[in-house]
């Protein structure tokens, strides 16, 4: 039995219908039950509190139930469990039973169409029963009252109408279709504003472009449809600095349409204004980042409409300005920078750890432990990126973008959730400029008490070398050690993809593959990398190596080194000491194996 104060406060809506929204109803229940500080031990009460609690249109698939509504809220207890509040598990059929028998009593339609809708989400999923086509007309009836009588804002019109379209499909209910096309125009009409896109367009899409075979448009309310949009896009474009975001959202309903007609000529048009919005909006081309989205999503439409020859042809013609944008592909950038206090203490305990204190350590040992000590543990970076996600998570909420050099975007990466093993990788490259520090260091220290020619003999001892590559290897720790860092790098790079090759050949696995001449082309370094002989010949440095070689060569959100160094991109960073000591590096890393008998 609900108490007083609650059957009051109904009583009050149910005589004076006025708008408000589901959610200020659940809080106002709420407020009356005392909800947060109270267990609500009625079984009535507990109905009409969670009622007004459930999310409509809930999307997300690993905590949703596969209904239409969800849980407002959902957390992760101590033990890794998904805590949800309301939760399916409290509905029963005598929940059920009371939200039928308040759909029936109410006068207020907000209040019948959540009640309505909640039976009839529910009761097939909870209760095994079949769909209930009179609670569905009771859902669309109490819909299209809330629209006619302002009840709902634009937005929320919007959903009801969805659902009751949805809904009336479903039942195939002739008579109710035809009131609720009507009624989506109306509703349309009566809330759009050029400048909020989500209350236009809906009209135009559900009723032209994903119109069900059971749903009828005259044809009056066809031509209404594309006339108002046509407007709206002409208003928008003439702007002296018009929107481009929002004369997006009415030329892609406009484009799928004249292209589902074949209608080249308009549709060439319609795009023609997303562009033309896109170039003399002032803020879309303040910045090179900008810019290049915008470019970017030009691109996009093109290729989605490339049937036709002028969007080839546009296509191809944004592409060429993507990749000559000089200047105007430059973006605002901040230097950050911070101080790490590093004692000299701790700087002579770590030369002394791969040095020795009393020079009496072996050269082969030296390299050995410097080969070890600068590849990364995968793991390690693993962990460390998720602590920072966990202690600042807004970092990875969004997404950013690695551009190169001249102004065009490279790689994108959404949230931490979406594209893990990109911020992984990032991770993984960011910790290996910050072990420059102490990377130089060694290798200073190794050219101070080495020459070239003793740390080529312990390099050459590897049989993952050739005999033919001493004289290469040579001139590379030359050049290394008269800090010509250009030279080396260049040497350097392709030595360690013919490095590579070799060693499949030594271990008797094959390292090409067919080409379209009858012939053999060698596979390519990535490809050689992930087959899983690198990492069981390093044994249990073997995971960490091969991620590490990936990172450094081959990977965009990596170093990337080989194929930057093949397709002459990025040239400066080959002049750098960090890339050049990196390269040799590996090869140091490759010199420490012994052919096994």
């Amino acid at each position: 039995m609900t108490r007083k104060a609650l059957q009051d406060y109904f009583f009050e809506l149910d005589n004076k219908i006025e708008p408000i929204e589901e959610f200020v109803l659940g809080e106002k229940i709420g407020q009356i039950l005392n909800a947060r500080q109270e267990k609500l031990t009625d079984h009535d009460e507990l109905a009409e509190y969670m009622a007004f609690q459930f999310m409509a249109d809930y999307h997300d698939k690993e905590t949703g139930w596969g209904t239409y509504y969800g849980p407002m809220m959902v957390m992760k207890n101590d033990q890794g469990q998904f805590v949800e509040f309301p939760s399916i598990k409290l509905i029963d059929e005598p929940m059920i039973t009371y939200w039928r028998k308040r759909f029936a009593e109410t006068r207020n339609p907000l209040l019948a169409y959540r009640y309505a809708d909640l039976v009839f989400d529910f009761e097939p999923k909870v209760l095994n029963k079949t769909i209930d086509f009179q609670v569905a007309q009771k859902i669309i009836d109490s819909c299209l009252e809330i629209c006619e009588k302002n009840l709902d804002d634009g937005l929320g019109c919007r959903q009801k109408l969805e659902r009751s379209l949805s809904l009336a499909v479903q039942i195939n209910d002739s008579t109710r279709i035809s009131g609720l096309v009507k009624a989506i125009i109306d509703a349309e009409d009566k809330h759009a504003e050029d400048d909020k896109p989500g209350l236009w367009g809906y009209a135009f899409r559900w009723l032209i472009l994903n119109k069900s075979e059971r749903v009828t448009v005259s044809d009056d309310q066809k031509t209404k449809l594309i006339k108002d949009m046509e407007d709206r896009l002409s208003r928008l474009a003439s702007l002296e600095d018009p929107d481009p975001w929002r004369i997006e959202n009415a030329v892609l309903v406009l484009a799928e349409y004249y292209a589902g007609l074949k209608d080249g000529s308009n549709l060439e048009r319609v795009v023609g204004l997303l562009e033309a919005g896109f170039r003399k909006n002032k803020y879309a081309n303040s910045d090179g980042l900008l810019i290049t989205n915008y470019l970017e999503k030009l691109i996009e439409v093109y290729s989605q409409y490339a049937s036709f020859d002028f969007a080839k042809t546009a296509r191809q013609r944004i592409v060429t300005e993507m990749s000559n944008l000089g200047d105007r592909g430059k973006f605002a950038m901040t230097e950050i920078s911070t101080e790490v206090k590093v004692s000299n203490e701790e700087i002579k305990k770590f030369i002394d750890a791969i040095f020795g204190t009393d020079k009496s350590d072996k050269l082969e040992k030296i390299v050995t432990k410097i080969a070890v000590n600068f590849v990364l543990p995968k793991k390690g970076v693993e962990t460390q990126l998720n602590n920072l996600a966990k202690d600042h998570p807004l970092m990875f909420l969004v997404g950013h973008v690695i551009m190169s050099e001249d102004g065009y975007p490279i790689v994108k990466f959404d949230s931490l959730n979406d594209d893990y093993e990109k911020h992984l990788l990032e991770n993984f490259s960011k910790n290996l400029h910050f072990q420059s520090f102490f990377f130089r260091m060694v290798m200073d220290k190794l050219r101070s008490d080495y020459t070239p020619e003793q740390v080529l003999e312990t390099i050459m001892a590897s049989p993952a070398f050739k005999a033919d590559d001493r004289d290469y290897i040579f001139k590379l720790l030359k050049s290394f050690w008269d800090k010509d860092y250009l030279v080396a790098s260049f040497l350097g790079v392709p030595l360690i993809e013919d490095t590579v090759r070799n060693f499949y050949r030594i271990n008797n696995q094959s390292y090409i593959k067919n080409n379209d001449d009858g012939g053999y082309d060698v596979q390519n370094l990535d490809t050689l990398l992930g087959r899983g002989l690198i990492k069981a010949a390093f044994q249990s440095m073997g995971e960490n190596f091969e991620y590490y070689l990936k990172v450094l060569l081959t990977e965009r959100v990596g170093w990337n080194l080989r194929n930057n160094f093949a397709h002459g991109i990025n040239k400066k960073e080959f002049g750098s000491e960090d890339v050049a000591g990196r390269i040799l590096h590996v090869l140091l890393c490759f010199s420490i194996l012994r052919k096994k008998e």
